[in-house]
Protein backbone atom coordinates (compact mmCIF):
# COMPACT_ATOMS: atom_id res chain seq x y z
CA UNK A 1 0.00 0.00 0.00
CA UNK A 2 1.05 3.38 -0.76
CA UNK A 3 1.75 6.43 1.84
CA UNK A 4 1.64 9.70 1.80
CA UNK A 5 5.23 11.98 2.45
CA UNK A 6 5.67 15.01 3.25
CA UNK A 7 8.90 16.67 1.40
CA UNK A 8 8.85 19.81 3.56
CA UNK A 9 6.61 22.67 4.95
CA UNK A 10 7.41 25.42 2.85
CA UNK A 11 4.61 26.66 0.58
CA UNK A 12 6.58 25.90 -3.00
CA UNK A 13 8.32 22.51 -1.94
CA UNK A 14 8.12 19.05 -3.90
CA UNK A 15 7.09 19.79 -7.21
CA UNK A 16 8.73 23.14 -7.44
CA UNK A 17 11.22 23.62 -9.95
CA UNK A 18 11.74 19.80 -10.57
CA UNK A 19 10.02 19.37 -13.94
CA UNK A 20 12.11 17.82 -16.64
CA UNK A 21 12.01 18.69 -20.37
CA UNK A 22 9.84 16.64 -22.84
CA UNK A 23 11.58 14.44 -25.37
CA UNK A 24 11.66 15.56 -28.98
CA UNK A 25 8.81 14.81 -31.01
CA UNK A 26 7.68 15.66 -34.47
CA UNK A 27 4.72 17.74 -35.32
CA UNK A 28 1.57 17.17 -37.28
CA UNK A 29 1.79 16.63 -41.06
CA UNK A 30 5.48 16.25 -40.86
CA UNK A 31 6.25 20.12 -39.79
CA UNK A 32 8.69 21.16 -37.62
CA UNK A 33 7.32 23.59 -34.89
CA UNK A 34 10.39 25.51 -34.21
CA UNK A 35 9.37 27.11 -31.68
CA UNK A 36 8.30 24.43 -29.55
CA UNK A 37 11.61 23.40 -29.34
CA UNK A 38 12.27 26.94 -28.02
CA UNK A 39 9.90 26.92 -25.74
CA UNK A 40 10.83 23.51 -24.24
CA UNK A 41 14.96 25.20 -24.49
CA UNK A 42 13.40 27.86 -22.21
CA UNK A 43 11.68 26.12 -19.93
CA UNK A 44 14.15 23.68 -19.18
CA UNK A 45 16.68 26.34 -18.63
CA UNK A 46 14.07 27.86 -15.94
CA UNK A 47 14.28 24.63 -14.51
CA UNK A 48 18.46 24.81 -13.38
CA UNK A 49 18.19 28.36 -12.49
CA UNK A 50 15.37 27.39 -10.21
CA UNK A 51 17.30 24.52 -8.88
CA UNK A 52 20.54 26.44 -8.58
CA UNK A 53 18.34 29.27 -6.51
CA UNK A 54 16.83 26.10 -4.20
CA UNK A 55 20.89 25.29 -3.23
CA UNK A 56 21.79 28.74 -1.97
CA UNK A 57 17.60 29.70 -0.41
CA UNK A 58 18.37 27.07 2.30
CA UNK A 59 19.49 24.09 0.95
CA UNK A 60 18.74 21.31 -1.69
CA UNK A 61 19.21 17.53 -2.65
CA UNK A 62 20.58 17.38 1.29
CA UNK A 63 23.18 20.65 0.33
CA UNK A 64 23.49 23.28 2.66
CA UNK A 65 25.88 26.13 1.93
CA UNK A 66 27.80 27.58 4.63
CA UNK A 67 26.36 31.21 4.38
CA UNK A 68 23.07 31.01 5.54
CA UNK A 69 20.43 33.25 3.58
CA UNK A 70 18.85 36.27 4.99
CA UNK A 71 14.78 36.36 4.72
CA UNK A 72 15.62 38.99 1.59
CA UNK A 73 17.56 36.55 -0.38
CA UNK A 74 15.35 34.00 0.86
CA UNK A 75 12.25 35.38 -0.99
CA UNK A 76 14.03 36.65 -3.78
CA UNK A 77 15.45 32.87 -5.10
CA UNK A 78 12.00 31.52 -4.01
CA UNK A 79 10.64 33.39 -7.07
CA UNK A 80 11.91 30.88 -9.62
CA UNK A 81 10.51 28.10 -7.79
CA UNK A 82 6.61 29.88 -7.63
CA UNK A 83 7.02 30.40 -11.27
CA UNK A 84 7.62 27.01 -11.89
CA UNK A 85 5.09 25.80 -9.58
CA UNK A 86 2.31 28.09 -11.00
CA UNK A 87 2.75 27.34 -15.25
CA UNK A 88 6.60 26.09 -15.89
CA UNK A 89 5.55 22.54 -14.89
CA UNK A 90 2.37 22.61 -16.35
CA UNK A 91 3.48 23.93 -19.58
CA UNK A 92 5.83 20.46 -20.23
CA UNK A 93 2.61 18.62 -19.66
CA UNK A 94 0.97 20.61 -22.03
CA UNK A 95 3.50 19.99 -24.99
CA UNK A 96 4.25 16.24 -24.03
CA UNK A 97 0.49 15.74 -24.82
CA UNK A 98 0.56 17.31 -27.88
CA UNK A 99 3.61 15.43 -29.33
CA UNK A 100 1.75 12.14 -27.88
CA UNK A 101 -1.12 11.54 -30.69
CA UNK A 102 1.29 11.64 -33.56
CA UNK A 103 3.73 9.30 -32.41
CA UNK A 104 1.14 6.81 -31.74
CA UNK A 105 -0.24 7.32 -34.59
CA UNK A 106 3.07 6.48 -36.55
CA UNK A 107 4.42 4.12 -34.87
CA UNK A 108 0.88 1.88 -33.64
CA UNK A 109 0.83 0.76 -30.13
CA UNK A 110 3.57 -1.84 -29.38
CA UNK A 111 6.38 0.22 -30.77
CA UNK A 112 4.76 3.43 -29.14
CA UNK A 113 5.26 1.63 -25.91
CA UNK A 114 8.78 0.04 -26.47
CA UNK A 115 9.69 3.54 -27.55
CA UNK A 116 8.27 5.15 -24.30
CA UNK A 117 10.33 2.43 -22.37
CA UNK A 118 13.37 2.80 -23.93
CA UNK A 119 13.17 7.03 -23.75
CA UNK A 120 11.51 7.25 -20.53
CA UNK A 121 11.83 3.64 -18.10
CA UNK A 122 15.82 3.55 -19.32
CA UNK A 123 16.59 6.80 -18.12
CA UNK A 124 14.37 6.74 -15.06
CA UNK A 125 16.23 4.05 -13.66
CA UNK A 126 19.63 5.02 -14.54
CA UNK A 127 18.91 8.34 -13.19
CA UNK A 128 18.11 6.61 -9.58
CA UNK A 129 20.79 3.91 -9.60
CA UNK A 130 23.49 6.37 -11.21
CA UNK A 131 22.95 10.23 -10.93
CA UNK A 132 21.06 10.39 -7.91
CA UNK A 133 23.40 8.23 -5.31
CA UNK A 134 26.32 10.75 -6.79
CA UNK A 135 24.62 13.99 -6.34
CA UNK A 136 23.37 12.68 -2.48
CA UNK A 137 27.46 12.07 -2.07
CA UNK A 138 28.68 15.27 -3.59
CA UNK A 139 25.98 17.59 -1.58
CA UNK A 140 26.81 15.54 1.71
CA UNK A 141 30.27 16.39 1.35
CA UNK A 142 32.24 13.57 -0.31
CA UNK A 143 32.98 11.88 3.47
CA UNK A 144 34.88 8.64 2.47
CA UNK A 145 34.53 5.96 -0.23
CA UNK A 146 32.01 6.04 -2.60
CA UNK A 147 31.89 3.00 -2.89
CA UNK A 148 31.34 2.41 0.63
CA UNK A 149 28.58 5.52 0.62
CA UNK A 150 26.81 3.73 -2.75
CA UNK A 151 26.38 0.34 -0.60
CA UNK A 152 24.59 1.86 2.46
CA UNK A 153 22.79 4.02 0.04
CA UNK A 154 20.93 0.89 -2.11
CA UNK A 155 20.30 -0.24 1.42
CA UNK A 156 18.81 2.71 3.45
CA UNK A 157 15.08 4.33 3.25
CA UNK A 158 14.82 7.24 1.06
CA UNK A 159 14.73 10.46 3.28
CA UNK A 160 15.33 13.37 0.89
CA UNK A 161 12.20 12.25 -1.03
CA UNK A 162 11.56 12.69 -4.59
CA UNK A 163 13.46 15.09 -6.45
CA UNK A 164 13.85 14.80 -10.30
CA UNK A 165 12.62 11.36 -11.43
CA UNK A 166 9.05 12.00 -10.32
CA UNK A 167 8.44 14.03 -13.88
CA UNK A 168 9.35 11.49 -15.42
CA UNK A 169 7.91 8.88 -14.07
CA UNK A 170 4.27 11.11 -14.46
CA UNK A 171 4.86 10.90 -17.76
CA UNK A 172 5.39 7.57 -18.09
CA UNK A 173 2.41 6.86 -15.88
CA UNK A 174 0.19 9.32 -18.48
CA UNK A 175 1.77 7.67 -21.35
CA UNK A 176 0.11 4.19 -20.67
CA UNK A 177 -2.92 5.53 -19.50
CA UNK A 178 -2.81 7.11 -23.43
CA UNK A 179 -1.81 4.14 -24.77
CA UNK A 180 -4.90 2.03 -22.87
CA UNK A 181 -7.10 4.52 -23.96
CA UNK A 182 -5.86 3.85 -27.95
CA UNK A 183 -6.37 0.19 -27.34
CA UNK A 184 -9.99 0.15 -25.90
CA UNK A 185 -10.51 2.89 -28.47
CA UNK A 186 -8.95 0.96 -31.36
CA UNK A 187 -12.14 1.22 -33.67
CA UNK A 188 -12.25 4.62 -33.48
CA UNK A 189 -11.44 7.19 -35.75
CA UNK A 190 -8.80 9.16 -34.96
CA UNK A 191 -8.00 11.15 -37.31
CA UNK A 192 -6.77 14.70 -36.92
CA UNK A 193 -9.64 17.35 -36.84
CA UNK A 194 -7.93 20.17 -38.69
CA UNK A 195 -11.36 21.33 -39.09
CA UNK A 196 -12.39 22.01 -35.64
CA UNK A 197 -12.90 25.07 -34.50
CA UNK A 198 -10.98 27.03 -31.16
CA UNK A 199 -12.20 26.80 -27.93
CA UNK A 200 -14.04 30.19 -26.78
CA UNK A 201 -13.72 32.51 -24.47
CA UNK A 202 -16.39 30.30 -22.27
CA UNK A 203 -14.58 27.12 -22.67
CA UNK A 204 -11.66 28.54 -21.56
CA UNK A 205 -12.80 30.04 -18.41
CA UNK A 206 -14.77 27.14 -17.81
CA UNK A 207 -11.48 25.15 -18.03
CA UNK A 208 -9.82 27.55 -15.70
CA UNK A 209 -12.14 27.19 -12.87
CA UNK A 210 -13.07 23.58 -13.42
CA UNK A 211 -9.19 23.17 -12.92
CA UNK A 212 -9.25 25.14 -9.68
CA UNK A 213 -12.25 23.96 -8.24
CA UNK A 214 -10.73 20.05 -8.60
CA UNK A 215 -7.23 21.31 -7.35
CA UNK A 216 -8.86 22.80 -4.54
CA UNK A 217 -10.65 19.19 -3.65
CA UNK A 218 -7.71 17.25 -4.20
CA UNK A 219 -6.06 19.91 -1.92
CA UNK A 220 -7.88 19.07 0.87
CA UNK A 221 -6.16 15.79 1.47
CA UNK A 222 -3.09 15.91 -1.08
CA UNK A 223 -1.41 19.81 0.12
CA UNK A 224 1.49 21.28 -1.72
CA UNK A 225 4.15 19.75 -0.72
CA UNK A 226 2.90 16.20 -0.11
CA UNK A 227 4.06 13.23 -2.12
CA UNK A 228 2.46 10.09 -2.83
CA UNK A 229 4.79 7.75 -2.14
CA UNK A 230 5.70 3.99 -2.05
CA UNK A 231 6.88 2.68 1.02
CA UNK A 232 10.28 1.11 -0.11
CA UNK A 233 13.17 2.65 -1.05
CA UNK A 234 13.06 3.38 -4.53
CA UNK A 235 10.97 6.57 -5.04
CA UNK A 236 10.78 6.08 -8.69
CA UNK A 237 6.67 5.77 -8.21
CA UNK A 238 6.56 9.02 -6.39
CA UNK A 239 3.45 11.08 -7.73
CA UNK A 240 3.07 15.45 -6.82
CA UNK A 241 -0.34 14.83 -5.43
CA UNK A 242 -1.19 18.33 -5.15
CA UNK A 243 -0.53 19.16 -8.81
CA UNK A 244 -1.97 15.99 -10.44
CA UNK A 245 -5.14 17.63 -11.39
CA UNK A 246 -2.90 20.42 -13.34
CA UNK A 247 -0.45 17.99 -15.16
CA UNK A 248 -3.22 15.79 -15.71
CA UNK A 249 -5.53 17.74 -17.19
CA UNK A 250 -3.08 19.57 -19.77
CA UNK A 251 -1.13 16.64 -20.96
CA UNK A 252 -4.73 15.42 -21.93
CA UNK A 253 -5.70 19.48 -23.68
CA UNK A 254 -1.99 18.75 -24.84
CA UNK A 255 -3.45 15.67 -26.65
CA UNK A 256 -6.47 17.52 -28.10
CA UNK A 257 -4.85 20.40 -28.65
CA UNK A 258 -2.71 17.75 -31.55
CA UNK A 259 -5.85 16.86 -32.90
CA UNK A 260 -7.20 20.17 -33.54
CA UNK A 261 -4.24 21.76 -34.49
CA UNK A 262 -4.13 24.76 -31.91
CA UNK A 263 -0.63 25.50 -31.81
CA UNK A 264 -0.84 26.54 -34.63
CA UNK A 265 -4.18 27.90 -34.96
CA UNK A 266 -4.27 29.85 -31.75
CA UNK A 267 -4.71 33.96 -32.39
CA UNK A 268 -2.96 36.86 -31.25
CA UNK A 269 -5.66 38.35 -29.51
CA UNK A 270 -6.35 35.31 -27.55
CA UNK A 271 -2.68 34.89 -26.50
CA UNK A 272 -2.67 38.70 -25.70
CA UNK A 273 -6.04 38.67 -24.08
CA UNK A 274 -5.41 35.60 -21.33
CA UNK A 275 -1.99 37.02 -20.67
CA UNK A 276 -3.37 39.79 -19.48
CA UNK A 277 -5.90 37.70 -17.56
CA UNK A 278 -3.13 35.57 -15.85
CA UNK A 279 -1.26 39.09 -14.80
CA UNK A 280 -4.53 40.78 -13.44
CA UNK A 281 -4.85 37.80 -11.37
CA UNK A 282 -1.38 38.09 -10.10
CA UNK A 283 -2.21 41.69 -9.25
CA UNK A 284 -5.20 40.36 -7.26
CA UNK A 285 -3.49 38.10 -5.73
CA UNK A 286 0.08 39.75 -4.27
CA UNK A 287 -2.08 41.50 -1.55
CA UNK A 288 -3.40 38.59 0.05
CA UNK A 289 -0.43 36.57 -0.25
CA UNK A 290 0.89 39.50 1.40
CA UNK A 291 -1.66 39.69 3.92
CA UNK A 292 -1.48 35.95 4.98
CA UNK A 293 2.52 36.58 5.49
CA UNK A 294 2.09 39.03 8.04
CA UNK A 295 -0.80 36.89 9.53
CA UNK A 296 1.30 34.14 10.04
CA UNK A 297 -1.49 32.33 7.77
CA UNK A 298 1.15 31.34 4.82
CA UNK A 299 0.24 27.31 5.00
CA UNK A 300 -3.42 28.32 4.97
CA UNK A 301 -2.17 28.93 1.10
CA UNK A 302 -1.11 24.74 0.61
CA UNK A 303 -4.02 23.54 1.07
CA UNK A 304 -6.66 22.46 3.16
CA UNK A 305 -10.28 23.70 4.09
CA UNK A 306 -9.10 27.46 3.67
CA UNK A 307 -10.26 30.60 1.40
CA UNK A 308 -6.82 31.07 0.73
CA UNK A 309 -6.18 27.16 -0.86
CA UNK A 310 -9.55 27.89 -2.87
CA UNK A 311 -7.66 31.56 -3.88
CA UNK A 312 -4.23 29.40 -4.52
CA UNK A 313 -6.01 27.10 -6.91
CA UNK A 314 -7.60 29.83 -8.87
CA UNK A 315 -5.09 31.89 -8.91
CA UNK A 316 -2.53 29.04 -10.44
CA UNK A 317 -5.21 27.94 -13.28
CA UNK A 318 -5.41 31.26 -14.56
CA UNK A 319 -1.90 31.68 -14.87
CA UNK A 320 -1.40 28.40 -15.92
CA UNK A 321 -3.40 28.83 -19.18
CA UNK A 322 -2.94 32.93 -19.45
CA UNK A 323 1.02 32.12 -19.71
CA UNK A 324 0.58 28.70 -21.97
CA UNK A 325 -1.34 30.50 -24.31
CA UNK A 326 0.37 34.40 -24.41
CA UNK A 327 3.95 32.00 -25.33
CA UNK A 328 2.80 29.58 -27.69
CA UNK A 329 1.28 32.73 -29.96
CA UNK A 330 4.64 34.60 -29.19
CA UNK A 331 7.15 32.04 -29.97
CA UNK A 332 5.10 30.94 -32.81
CA UNK A 333 5.26 34.88 -34.17
CA UNK A 334 8.83 35.78 -33.32
CA UNK A 335 10.43 32.19 -32.46
CA UNK A 336 9.71 29.82 -35.11
CA UNK A 337 13.14 29.81 -36.69
CA UNK A 338 16.07 27.68 -35.75
CA UNK A 339 19.93 28.06 -36.51
CA UNK A 340 22.68 25.22 -35.66
CA UNK A 341 23.34 26.31 -32.21
CA UNK A 342 19.80 26.60 -30.95
CA UNK A 343 19.05 23.20 -32.63
CA UNK A 344 21.78 21.82 -30.90
CA UNK A 345 21.25 22.85 -27.60
CA UNK A 346 17.22 22.08 -27.60
CA UNK A 347 17.65 18.55 -28.66
CA UNK A 348 20.08 18.02 -25.39
CA UNK A 349 17.24 19.57 -22.97
CA UNK A 350 15.75 16.24 -21.70
CA UNK A 351 19.70 15.26 -21.06
CA UNK A 352 20.34 18.38 -19.62
CA UNK A 353 17.29 17.76 -16.90
CA UNK A 354 19.10 14.68 -16.57
CA UNK A 355 22.61 15.48 -15.46
CA UNK A 356 21.90 19.16 -14.09
CA UNK A 357 21.57 18.03 -10.19
CA UNK A 358 24.86 16.70 -10.33
CA UNK A 359 26.65 19.86 -12.06
CA UNK A 360 24.52 22.47 -10.09
CA UNK A 361 25.29 20.52 -6.75
CA UNK A 362 28.89 20.31 -7.80
CA UNK A 363 29.45 23.90 -8.77
CA UNK A 364 28.29 24.77 -5.64
CA UNK A 365 29.91 22.66 -3.50
CA UNK A 366 33.07 23.89 -5.38
CA UNK A 367 32.71 26.97 -4.69
CA UNK A 368 31.19 26.19 -0.77
CA UNK A 369 33.80 27.97 0.96
CA UNK A 370 33.91 31.25 -1.28
CA UNK A 371 32.36 33.92 1.51
CA UNK A 372 30.18 35.82 -1.12
CA UNK A 373 26.35 37.03 -0.27
CA UNK A 374 23.90 34.45 -1.31
CA UNK A 375 22.55 36.25 -4.18
CA UNK A 376 25.94 37.21 -5.64
CA UNK A 377 27.02 33.70 -5.39
CA UNK A 378 23.51 32.45 -7.10
CA UNK A 379 24.04 34.46 -9.89
CA UNK A 380 27.94 33.40 -10.91
CA UNK A 381 26.63 29.69 -10.08
CA UNK A 382 23.63 30.08 -13.24
CA UNK A 383 26.77 31.45 -15.58
CA UNK A 384 28.81 28.19 -14.81
CA UNK A 385 25.40 25.90 -14.69
CA UNK A 386 23.84 26.30 -17.29
CA UNK A 387 26.21 26.17 -20.05
CA UNK A 388 28.41 23.58 -18.24
CA UNK A 389 25.16 21.51 -18.13
CA UNK A 390 24.58 21.79 -22.05
CA UNK A 391 28.14 21.19 -22.55
CA UNK A 392 27.97 17.97 -20.28
CA UNK A 393 24.91 16.74 -21.83
CA UNK A 394 26.26 17.48 -25.99
CA UNK A 395 29.15 15.39 -24.68
CA UNK A 396 26.94 12.18 -22.99
CA UNK A 397 24.65 12.35 -26.19
CA UNK A 398 27.20 11.54 -28.74
CA UNK A 399 28.05 8.08 -26.61
CA UNK A 400 26.85 5.05 -27.64
CA UNK A 401 23.01 4.32 -27.69
CA UNK A 402 22.81 8.00 -25.53
CA UNK A 403 21.40 9.22 -28.62
CA UNK A 404 18.47 6.39 -28.67
CA UNK A 405 17.49 7.01 -25.35
CA UNK A 406 17.72 10.86 -24.96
Amino acid sequence: MASQTKSGPALYTGAASTAAPVPAGSAPAGTRLWFVDHLRLVLVCGVVVAHVASLYAGGWYQYHDPIQADVLTTIGLGIPSIIADSFGLGFFFLIAGYFTPGSYDRKGGASFLRDRLVRLGIPLLLYDLLVDPLVVYVARGRHGSYWSFYGSYLLQVRTIGPVVAWFITTLLLFTLLYAAWRALTRKRSHAAQREASLPGTRAILGFIVALGLVSFVVRLWWPLGWWWTPPWWLHLLSLPGGFLPQFLSLYVLGCIAYRRNWFAELTPKMGRDWSLMALLATLVAVPFVIGGVAAGQLNYFVGGFHWQALGEAMWEAFVVVGVCLGSLVLFRQRWNRQGRLVKSLAASSYTVYLIHPLVAVSVASAFSTVALYPLLKFGIAVLIVLPLSFLVGLVIRKLPLASRML
